[in-house]
């Protein structure tokens, strides 16, 4: 999408020098093309009073509208670049990836903001466990019971030793209360615990984060909002430069139908001529070869017509595309282009790239990028340090593992403290997130260095187009008034039969490549000023 906008960018803004150079350059050809013979034919003497009653000079016609004024003039309801440029703006793919951008980053910053609440895990279970005996013994058992010898009530109490025995003192025998005892069997019954198949539980957790409001959730939340901000710039300079190309595609459509005037201009003209040339040679006062000339002359200027007419055609499609109209739709001229001040720039060239440097929002975009990205190395750096969670949480269940011994009923318990995690693994990973956050702020702080190169480049070769625009204007309008005089002095002679048709060509050449030349004055001032203003930075509203 980017190599197909760059790329219409570029034709739109080399499509006006493109047709000036292929039109003029045929129009030079067609000057060049023609043999000049090496003396022209002289004319056959007459008597003087059939001079006198020879073929009057025809008088010079009255003035008429420049044609090329005339079909540039503004028409009712006429199409105006800035409803060009909104028309393209609401229609432009290359935006609408630009506001999905945007949308992205706005719902990091909603999930950066979800950050600073404590986390609360709820949960329900059920759990069948199959059943199995749990005793300390099976059954009626014979259990070991020590007590003195002699028995009954009064026999000696106390706690269970080792002494002696009573027959052989070599070997010992237990005693109670220093008296020697006997061990006796005497039936006990087993003891079990309950089985319970089913168990119901209900949860609840919260945790909060105490490491990550210090080191992590500010920084996080930071760089997100700065990252909608840099969205929000770069949606801002997309429409910008959407409007400015849609600007100069119409000036340059524009241009288009001049040029097909002055070409369509220029048939007629040598049409004439070959008019003129053809009655001068019915009666002997031209050869034939100046009549060739001159049809040679009006096929190539045919020729020229078709060359203009399709470089319209692909201008207006270009127009149709920008907008998204319709395939029948045609457009009208609705501003006077050639009324456009041919002033140069009241600024300094460098004072424009200083004034480029402040307010393109290009500029400002790639600034809140870099805050951002530093906020995201202040978040990785944080990695380094271990979590520190204060946490609670709440068990109701049917039975409670915790609650001994257990029964079938719904009993809640709790738990709360303080949990810190450190996991070391994590810290040499961040070495290396540490670096590559690095390398993405220097790169994007490089992109910015060559930005600025660039925006003052940008703003040099607008601010010259200006200034040549100026200079050209005010060079074609004295060409022009010279190229017409001389066309029109030259035809009289023609048709006095004191001219050639090689002299007349050039003088049809010389008058074409002077409208040309005004023509691509007056809209090369509109394009320059328009892509100046946008270089600038004033056309931000």
């Amino acid at each position: 999408m980017k190599d197909f906008a760059a790329s219409s960018r570029r034709f739109s803004r080399t499509a006006p020098s493109l047709a000036v150079s292929v039109t003029v350059a045929v129009f030079t050809s067609l000057a060049h093309a023609q043999p000049a013979p090496a003396q022209p034919e002289p004319a056959a003497p007459a008597a003087p009073a059939a001079t006198q009653a020879g073929p009057a000079v025809a008088p010079a016609a009255p003035s008429r509208p420049d044609p090329v004024e005339a079909a540039l003039a503004p028409r009712p309801g006429g199409t105006t670049p800035e409803q060009v440029a909104q028309a393209a703006v609401r229609v432009r793919p290359s935006l609408r990836v630009k506001q999905a951008e945007l949308q992205q980053a706005s719902a990091k910053v909603d999930q950066a903001l979800v950050s600073y609440f404590p986390k609360i895990t709820l949960g329900a279970s059920f759990s069948y466990q199959n059943p199995v005996v749990n005793s300390l013994g099976t059954g009626p058992t014979n259990v070991a019971t020590v007590v003195a010898q002699g028995g009954g009530t009064n026999a000696p109490q106390g706690p269970i030793t080792v002494g002696p025995c009573d027959g052989d003192p070599s070997t010992n025998c237990l005693q109670v209360g220093g008296t020697p005892a006997q061990v006796l069997a005497v039936p006990a019954q087993s003891f079990e615990f309950p089985v319970i198949t089913n168990t119901y539980q209900l949860t609840a957790g919260i945790s909060v984060p105490i490491s990550d409001y210090i080191l992590r959730l500010a920084q996080g939340y930071s760089a997100a909002a700065h990252s909608v901000n840099s969205k929000k710039l770069e949606v801002q300079a997309e429409e910008l430069t959407i409007a400015a190309d849609a600007k100069i595609a119409f000036f340059n459509w524009v241009r288009a139908k001049g040029n097909q005037v002055v070409a369509k201009e220029a048939v007629a003209q040598a049409q004439a001529h070959l008019e003129d040339a053809k009655r001068a040679y019915e009666v002997g006062r031209l050869s034939r070869v100046d009549v060739l000339r001159l049809e040679a002359q009006v096929a190539s200027a045919d020729q020229v017509v078709a060359e203009t007419s399709a470089m319209l055609s692909v201008a207006e499609e270009q127009i149709r595309i920008a907008v998204n109209a319709p395939a029948d739709r045609r457009f009208e001229i609705g501003i006077d282009v050639m009324a456009a001040s041919t002033e140069p720039p009241s600024d300094s060239l460098q004072t424009l790239q200083q004034e480029a440097l402040r307010k393109r929002l290009e500029i400002r975009a790639l600034d809140e990028t870099i805050y951002s990205l530093k906020d995201v190395e202040s978040v990785t750096r944080a990695g380094y340090m271990p979590r520190i969670d204060a946490t609670a949480n709440v068990l109701y269940a049917n039975p409670n593992p915790r609650v001994f011994p257990m029964t079938q009923d719904f009993r809640a318990t709790w738990d709360a403290g303080v949990r810190l995690t450190w996991t070391v693994n994590d810290t040499f990973s961040n070495i290396g997130a540490m670096a590559e956050a690095r390398g993405r702020t220097a790169q994007i702080q490089a992109q910015k260095t060559v930005l600025r190169d660039g925006l003052r480049l940008e703003v040099a070769s607008a601010y010259n187009d200006v200034l040549n625009a100026s200079s050209r204007i005010n060079s074609a309008e004295r060409q022009l008034a010279a190229a017409e005089e001389t066309m029109r002095v030259r035809a009289e002679l023609f048709r006095a039969g004191r001219a050639t048709s090689v002299e007349v060509v050039d003088a049809e050449t010389e008058l074409t490549r002077a409208r040309l030349a005004q023509l691509d004055g007056r809209i090369g001032i509109l394009v320059a000023r328009t892509r100046l203003e946008h270089a600038v930075g004033r056309d931000i509203k």
